[in-house]
């Protein structure tokens, strides 16, 4: 059957619900990016705060292409080293929670927000604490932190993300009534 076989209205419906899937992916792919940036703007923000809490000095942040921020004078290298992961994983839960408590109808984002920067810091850190260097975890074991530690961060947080992914594609994809509802 071609489209000129079809009603006018079917063949609206069908050019509707083709556009409405193309917004929704561009929209997906668009918060996706948002979530990227998102996570490594707040995982900076808990080393510059802990940096500052503890008297370093802030040299300078960098979020692209790879999220990094420069300190000197530091003197507490766990706290302020361990402060991204940290900040990075409570600071969007805390967000989700307080959408959740006013009922927002975005909550679902933030949900997704959580979850993304709890499974993306529980993986950096997983994925690289058996190095040391330059990356946060490469810093922390250079300064006295426990393999141990880093792999229990990555194991609660890993799953607590993906955790709170399960059951979010219904809020992006949600189902269409059928013309016999």
């Amino acid at each position: 059957m071609e489209n000129d076989d079809l009603p006018i209205d079917a063949v609206e419906r069908v050019r509707e619900k083709s556009t409405m899937r193309f917004c929704r992916w561009i929209f997906i792919l668009l918060f996706l990016t948002i979530c990227w940036y998102g996570m490594l703007a707040v995982h900076e923000l808990g080393h510059i705060l802990a940096a500052w809490s503890s008297g370093a000095t802030v040299v300078s942040v960098v979020l692209l292409p790879i999220s990094q921020t420069q300190t000197s004078n530091v003197e507490y290298p766990l706290f302020v080293y361990g402060a991204g992961a940290v900040v990075g994983t409570v600071l969007p839960v805390l967000l989700w929670l307080i959408a959740c408590w006013f009922r927002w109808r975005t909550a679902y984002l933030f949900r997704f927000f959580a979850g993304f920067c709890l499974a993306a810091n529980g993986a950096y850190i997983g994925v690289d604490f058996h190095e040391t260097g330059p990356t946060d975890a490469g810093l922390l074991i250079e300064h006295g932190a426990s393999r141990w530690i880093l792999v229990l961060f990555s194991v609660l947080c890993v799953p607590s993300g993906l955790f709170l992914w399960h059951g979010q594609s219904q809020c992006f994809f949600p189902k269409q009534p059928t013309e016999d509802s």
